[in-house]
């Protein structure tokens, strides 16, 4: 247990402690079991598995120590352990691949926790969710410690990009433009930063072409080290520390939709156009947070653009705000889940036929039509787990090779099972 929390107190410092965050909700990713039709094609048409976004998505910390994941794994660690340091991992594909990858290596998983007399836990579906959303959120947040900045480089790119032209950095003057920005120094979180420089994106851009100025643009890691150069030394005066606490994916949904950004841009295809889809399934957020920030700003003069030829008022953000949204971009991608029933029953024959049917009956295992609790995602693959042991040994004595899933394989056998699912009997 001690080892676990170390990590995450380490990872947290960029917001203050996650702990000192007083939050009630609880983090849950179980699977919302409506689907509605999508893309249609020669397979049949495809659906969607809509998976809850989290609220929290650090509550599987504490379950990641208690189930005894930290015997085998480190997160970001120095620590030599059995498995690979799940910190260090860039977990592609939705929930259900990754949780489909648990089901992959569980047959080792299972020999190593022999090996270390460690008896496999029971996973309720709402204990895998916290678990596989805390594994996405850990990579998340440690983008912002991998590689923190670089103040001394932040500080040419200050001078290279023009900021000190509208911005001192000690002193000021009665002819800046623009405000000293030496008062944010050591006391403001790269969030904040990022924040106020979008809010203020306007106001800089016409400064700048009345000065004619380009606008500045950032690549690569230029943002995080400009900001590492903007909070590097000691608290500015009179300024109390600000700091963010992790973002909420789910808060961010809402803040997404509360301030129009869906009349500019798609989720999956689901939404306006004039600008990209956020949703399309590509890694433009598997950045750093300070690179995402970057990529805002770098458009901000054609979303200013779009605001005006629209007649929209521009988009701005305070407290929680930005963080929130951010964390639902990231995370968006793998709460969306589609899958194809078609293709689905074909991989359910071959890879679970062997023991079970679908709606035919029980076999050597049940009918997983009338199973009950089997009514979304996550439910089915803590299922897996818990019946992974019993199963493995049916297969071996069969002769059978254990069922593994490529990307995106489980959600067509889900798909295909949450299409087929019978009223269970009282």
């Amino acid at each position: 247990m001690t080892t676990i929390w170390f990590i995450i107190r380490r990872a947290a410092r960029p917001w203050m402690a996650w702990g000192a965050v007083p939050v009630t909700a609880a983090a849950l990713l179980g699977a919302v079991t409506t689907m509605s039709a999508q893309n249609t094609g020669s397979e049949g048409p495809s659906v969607l598995l809509s998976v809850e976004l989290p609220d929290r998505p650090t509550a599987g910390a504490q379950l990641f120590a208690e189930k005894q994941c930290i015997r085998c794994h480190s997160l970001a660690d120095t620590d030599d352990r059995v498995g690979p340091d799940l910190g260090r991992i860039l977990f592609e594909g939705s929930v259900v691949d990754l949780a489909g990858d648990f089901w992959n290596h569980s047959p080792v998983m299972r020999e190593k926790m022999q090996d270390l007399k460690i008896k496999p836990a029971m996973i309720t579906p709402s204990e895998m969710a916290n678990l596989v959303a805390f594994l996405t959120a850990y990579r998340y947040y440690l983008t912002s410690l991998g590689d923190p900045g670089n103040p001394v480089v932040g500080e040419q790119i200050f001078r290279e990009k023009r900021c000190a032209q509208c911005h001192e950095q000690s002193g000021g003057s009665l002819t800046q433009l623009g405000p000293d920005l030496a008062r944010y120094r050591g006391g403001a979180s790269a969030l904040f930063l990022a924040q106020a420089m979008w809010n203020h994106g306007a106001e800089m851009g016409r400064a700048m072409a009345n000065l004619g100025a380009a606008w500045p643009t950032f690549r690569d890691t230029e943002m995080g080290d400009l900001l590492a150069y903007l909070r590097a030394g000691a608290v500015g005066a009179g300024l109390d520390p600000v700091y963010f606490e992790p973002g909420s994916p789910r808060r961010g949904r809402d803040i997404f939709f509360g301030k129009s950004c869906s009349t500019c841009h798609a989720i999956g295809g689901r939404g306006g156009r004039g600008g990209p889809d956020l949703g399309s399934g590509g890694t433009e957020f598997v950045h750093s947070v300070a690179e995402i920030a970057g990529l805002m700003w770098n458009h901000s003069p054609a979303m200013t653009a779009e605001f005006q030829r629209r007649g929209i008022e521009r988009v701005t953000f305070s407290g929680q705000e930005m963080v929130d949204i951010i964390a639902y971009l990231y995370f968006v991608n793998y709460a969306v889940v589609e899958g194809t029933p078609t293709r689905g029953a074909v991989l359910f024959l071959d890879k679970c036929g062997a023991c079970h049917s679908v709606g035919s009956g029980y076999r050597v295992g049940p009918d997983l039509s009338t199973v009950e609790g089997l009514d979304g995602p996550l439910a089915v693959i803590a299922a897996m787990w818990n019946h992974g042991a019993s199963m493995e040994q049916e297969l071996q004595d069969r002769g059978l090779p254990w069922p593994r899933f490529e990307r995106g394989q489980a959600a067509d056998i889900i798909a295909f099972l949450l299409a087929n699912r019978k009223p269970v009997e009282q």
